[in-house]
């Protein structure tokens, strides 16, 4: 986590739930994010008596004292005012103080909802203190550091498609450095889930918190795999061959001799090139030469290789599907076949008893009418 920069307290609320109490609004400013905390008076309290019991010593500067029209209910806004100036200069002489054990301290950073880099238990190297709102906190930061690298990507495709190949090589060191640093950032977040402070979560949030590690997790690898892609720094390869070429070479169409009409023997129907030509053009039954794409075109030949497996990969995985699909379409069509066979053994069966009752009909109605 960045040092802390500046502290304010911006403003302040009244807030009604479980009574009514004034909430002090506390803006926390770093390098590379800002955010706000709302903490009550007691809060503050809690905070002075953690730090003097944790550091061993008074904490620099007193908080200022309870006022009765405070307690009894919300007060004027003078006196607000004036404790909300002093909280925020007690919250500038811990930032400021020349003693940095108050400002490592865990009820510091809890307090301000900072994620703290002390390391509390060796076997974790990567663990972190954590509350409930610094989680959340660190993950919009790891979400922010994983648009800049995909900037970083995008603007290093950018810089190869103009041939600024020095620029766009150092976009893509930029990127990985990114995607290093988010990596251990998200190992950090999901360990952190099993820590003591996070035990109050409820399974449904926590279980949220899982399946936002894993977005997290996906983006990165999907960057990854951009950043894999090496970046095309050489020219195309009609330029390459023509660099080969002596400088004194020249076409052997130049020597082609002309017919009476001006053109070459081999521009006639059922004409032969000559020595050294090849007829360009499509002949009956080939294809037309690939062409460059903009997906393609950044891509130098390892990159090539690498979008060619990734687009085998995913039709892969497309026809695996399709084969699952398939497979559950024939058991399905099996089902049917199996429950239309067992509804004809039924209909044979009514129609089976239709017979019978129909020939005891006729046997009973010819013995009504002899006896009629």
């Amino acid at each position: 986590m960045s040092d802390i920069q500046s502290i304010k307290i911006i403003s302040t609320e009244v807030v009604d739930v479980p009574k009514s109490h004034v909430v002090y609004v506390i803006q926390v400013s770093t390098p590379i994010r800002t955010w706000t905390v709302k903490r009550r008076y007691s809060d503050f309290i809690s905070l002075h008596s953690e730090l003097k019991s944790s550091v061993g010593k008074e904490p620099p500067g007193s908080l200022p004292g309870k006022h009765w029209s405070l307690i009894k209910g919300v007060g004027d806004d003078k006196l607000i005012h004036e404790r909300r100036i002093l909280l925020e200069q007690y919250l500038v002489l811990l930032l400021t103080c020349k003693d940095p054990s108050f400002r490592t301290a865990f009820g510091y950073k809890d307090f301000l909802s900072v994620p703290s880099h002390t390391n509390p238990n060796p076997s974790h190297p990567g663990t972190m203190h954590f509350t409930s709102q610094s989680w959340l906190l660190e993950h919009t930061s790891v979400q922010n550091l994983l648009r800049s690298a995909r900037s970083a990507l995008l603007k290093r495709d950018a810089l190869a498609s103009m041939g600024d190949s020095v620029a766009s090589r150092s976009s893509s060191i930029e990127a990985k450095k990114i995607l290093k640093d988010a990596s251990g950032r998200i190992h950090t977040l999901e360990n952190a889930l099993d820590l003591e402070s996070m035990k109050g979560l409820g399974e449904g949030e926590k279980k949220r918190r899982g399946e936002m590690v894993e977005q997290l997790k996906v983006e990165r690898e999907s960057l990854g795999r951009m950043a894999e892609v090496g970046i095309r720094t050489s020219t195309s390869a009609f330029s390459r061959s023509s660099a080969s070429d002596p400088p004194n070479s020249v076409s052997s169409s130049a020597f082609a001799p002309p017919n009476s009409n001006g053109g070459s023997m081999n521009s006639l129907p059922g004409g032969f090139p000559q020595a050294g030509q090849v007829n360009i053009g499509r002949t009956f039954g080939s294809k037309p030469p690939p062409q460059e794409t903009s997906e393609t075109r950044p891509l130098d030949d390892r990159g090539l290789v690498q979008l060619q497996v990734q687009k085998m990969d995913d039709q892969d995985d497309q026809l695996k599907e399709l084969s699952r699909l398939l497979l559950r379409q024939k058991k399905m069509g099996e089902e049917i076949h199996q429950e239309i066979g067992e509804q004809n053994e039924l209909l044979d069966e009514i129609e089976g008893g239709v017979d019978r009752t129909g020939r005891k009909l006729g046997k009973t109605k010819r013995e009504l009418n002899r006896l009629g």
